[in-house]
């Protein structure tokens, strides 16, 4: 399972994201926008699915992707908890979102986050595993 570390950026907020595999860093992305947007990502509950497609021209363009896809969900009604990368390729990221419909009485909106930006974003490969890094734009 990958991991996140919050930073400030100028008036953004940035992940730091680790992983043993580049599908956990996509997943750990998710954990991170999720955890930045809703107060108490707990809250949400894993009822449903959604198909989630992410294509890119390159893996940052697939993460970028990825984040703004998430955050549609949420503008049209449905909040993801968290996913699972069904398949990745040079050109598209196939996933799973699970979660349920966007509940204003049990999903407290922590931080509105407007979208996840291609500035700074980043992903490597490196000997113990694989970095990334978004900036979300607050």
């Amino acid at each position: 399972m990958g991991s996140h570390r919050f930073f400030d950026h100028t008036g953004d907020f940035g992940a730091d994201l680790d992983a043993a595999s580049e599908a956990e860093l996509y997943e750990a992305s998710v954990e991170a926008l999720i955890t930045l947007f809703v107060a108490h990502p707990t809250s949400i509950d894993e009822r449903e699915t959604r198909a989630l497609q992410a294509p890119g021209i390159d893996a940052e363009d697939q993460l970028v992707t990825l984040g703004n896809e998430v955050l549609f969900l949420f503008e049209t009604g449905w909040l993801a908890r968290r996913i699972r990368v069904e398949s990745l390729d040079d050109e598209t990221l196939h996933a799973t979102a699970f979660g349920e419909p966007f509940d204003p009485s049990r999903h407290e909106i922590a931080r509105p986050v407007k979208a996840v930006t291609h500035h700074g974003a980043r992903v490597d490969e490196t000997e113990s595993g694989w970095v990334g890094r978004l900036i979300f734009d607050l």
